[in-house]
């Protein structure tokens, strides 16, 4: 068989060694030109008393196959992760490593929570450009000697016509809030004022 790039057959020889050898291995020799591998266990050509667990499993290999997974569902777990490597290979994978794992093929599809937040400055300075008036106010906490940058403490934005239209907004009676917990501890903002017919609900209220 051949293979374009190297990493193409690292990928190929994993996935067999799991799905059909169903051996671990091991790495001998490896360079820009060459990958040597040898399994673990004697090869007897019998696949008797086999392991429930793989060595080979990784967290890399594991994201891969729940890529499509996490672009389609946001919300798919750790629990669809173990029963799926075990459907697809017929081993166990340990809950940290899932997690890991799942973790990895979200920052994959959707990038981390530090890439994300770099990349506010730009989106909300198209936001300002393509919104004439929108305002936009960083809060930050202090300057980082060791890096040369402002750390972020929040940020608030408003759009122009949001401004404009505030004098128009209905009467505000109650603002609560509930805590995100996240890698980063925001916190979502919840108001009731009047409804459609200029009265406020007070159904659910003891």
């Amino acid at each position: 068989m051949l293979f374009k790039t190297k990493e193409e057959l690292m990928e190929a020889v994993q996935d067999h060694s799991m799905r059909h050898a169903r051996r671990e291995y091991y790495v001998t020799e490896s360079s820009k030109t060459k990958w040597k591998v040898l399994c673990k266990q004697t090869h007897t050509c019998v696949l008797n008393n086999m392991s429930l667990s793989h060595g080979n499993i990784n967290r890399a290999y594991i994201a891969s196959l729940h890529l499509g997974h996490v672009k389609c569902n946001p919300s798919y777990g750790i629990k669809h992760v173990i029963q799926n490597v075990k459907d697809q290979t017929g081993y166990d994978v340990p809950y940290q490593k899932a997690w890991y794992s799942l973790k990895m093929a979200r920052e994959i599809v959707y990038g981390t929570w530090e890439s994300s937040v770099q990349k506010l400055p730009a989106y909300l300075g198209a936001i300002q450009k393509y919104n004439p008036g929108t305002i936009v106010e960083w809060k930050h906490k202090g300057f980082q000697a060791s890096t040369g940058k402002y750390v972020m403490g929040y940020v608030f934005w408003a759009f122009k016509p949001c401004i404009d239209g505030f004098q128009f907004c209905r009467n505000v009676i109650s603002v609560d809030g509930t805590h995100l917990y996240t890698k980063y501890k925001y916190k979502l903002l919840i108001a009731a004022a009047m409804d459609g017919n200029q009265q406020y609900c007070l159904s659910h209220l003891q």
